[in-house]
């Protein structure tokens, strides 16, 4: 590995991590991956009205949470981000019943404009509508203090166990969401269906719970100018087995994803994706990969808040996963000009925590470059727990790191997240 980083104190901290493998959710392909989510799966979904879900005036009824993102940086988007996919929407929806109007309506181009003081419920409604090609869908976020309207779900079981259910699965390409407020049903910094008693691991605790919120299966889709939280499996997931497709996730607060075992921010079962100008926090993994040796990504200018679940940008392995007799994890990463200001595990215990973990050998090569990292010192151990990054394995393969900054003493201005 290339020792290009600079060192302060040597730092050893050893921590056992225990977390589950990454998915069991039939990534292969995507008859595995198809759920239907006509029917709500708890008392109180099930017992919402239709005046309760497609009325706009529930925005102030609505439980929601505050956007933690600094508003004085571009990372993160709202008041900074003044992008806009166009000024002439040809839907403006308002609630439930006109927004699966336009969504069933809308073609290539078309803006869908969802109107500030929405809240769209899609209980009961999830993985239903279908997105086409090119279709937008953008709210007002960060327009004269606009929070964006909300598109949520109260669902919290899902009644397939053991594959991931979110409110939208699009197939289409080129599809965006842009200036919204997307809201999960798990609204917590931390959360353990089976509670943190140091009790035996049980998959179907969490199968039951992997509630998500916008998966890709079409290429060049991307998420921008969003706040997404309260997922219990992946605020957002890009491509599988059989889609290696691309996207972008830039400048969104993706936070509070926070379950045990998955609570992904940002997740990649496949293709090669961009993901800058986020912030990340209380998210278990605010970035995972599956492993592929077609699956990778470049993370830039992302700012990482100060309460992991566990370590922040992940690459699993492929053998972690399916069982295959392979150490591929990922093909190309490309991890750069971020900062990371934890040094330790918030939840459930506190103990040194890694911000990169990759859980293998990479098929191309791992870039680990001119980020800042809280953490003390330069990593020395290959697979050290706590480090600022580590890779699973006995010696550095295909791992290059250059230029990185260790401590909270703050770098010159060419390094860590732009600021």
């Amino acid at each position: 590995m290339n020792s290009g980083d600079s060192n302060d104190t040597a730092r050893r901290t050893d921590g056992g991590l225990g977390r589950r493998n990454f998915l069991r959710l039939g990534t292969a392909g995507v008859a595995g991956l198809a759920v239907a989510g006509a029917t709500a799966g708890t008392a109180t979904a099930s017992a919402r009205t239709a005046t309760t879900r497609t009325s706009a005036t529930t925005a102030a009824a609505v439980t929601t949470m505050p956007d933690p993102a600094p508003v004085d940086l571009k990372q993160g988007g709202g008041k900074t981000y003044h992008a806009s996919p166009g000024d002439t929407p040809e839907f403006h929806v308002n609630d439930f019943d006109s927004f699966k109007n336009a969504v069933e309506n809308a073609g290539d181009g078309d803006i869908i404009r969802v109107a500030d003081d929405a809240a769209i419920d899609m209980t009961g409604a999830e993985n239903t509508l279908s997105i086409g090609t090119g279709v937008i869908i953008s709210g007002g976020r960060g327009n004269n203090g606009s929070l964006g309207g909300l598109i949520y779900t109260t669902r919290d079981r899902n009644p397939v166990a053991d594959k991931a259910l979110p409110m939208f699965k699009t197939y289409g390409d080129r599809v965006r969401f842009t200036g919204l407020r997307i809201q999960g049903p798990r609204l917590a910094n931390y959360w353990d269906p089976e509670g943190y008693d140091g009790n035996p691991y049980d998959d179907t605790a969490y199968d039951n719970y992997l509630i998500g919120g916008i998966h890709f299966l079409g290429d060049n889709c991307r998420v921008d100018n969003c706040q997404l939280y309260g997922f219990t499996h992946a605020a957002i997931s890009v491509g599988a087995g059989s889609y290696p497709v691309s996207a972008r996730i830039d400048h969104s607060s993706i936070h509070n994803n926070p379950m045990e075992h998955f609570g992904y921010g940002v997740n990649l079962y496949n293709g090669e994706s961009v993901i800058e100008w986020n912030y990340f926090d209380y998210n278990r993994h605010s970035i995972a990969g599956y492993g592929y040796a077609t699956n990778g990504y470049t993370a830039r200018y992302n700012l990482v808040g100060e309460h992991p679940i566990s370590h922040a940008f992940d690459m699993h392995g492929r053998a972690q996963n399916d069982g295959s007799d392979t150490e591929v994890a990922g093909g190309t990463i490309n991890i750069h000009h971020n900062t990371f200001r934890f040094t330790t595990d918030v939840f459930p215990e506190s103990r040194a925590q890694e911000a990169i973990a990759i859980r293998g050998v990479p098929e191309n090569r791992c870039d680990i470059d001119n980020n800042w990292f809280y953490h003390d010192s330069k990593p020395v151990e290959v697979n050290k727990q706590g480090n600022a990054y580590r890779q699973e394995n006995e010696r550095w393969m295909h791992m290059w790191a250059s230029g990185n900054h260790f401590g909270r003493s703050e770098p010159a201005a060419d390094i860590g997240h732009p600021r």
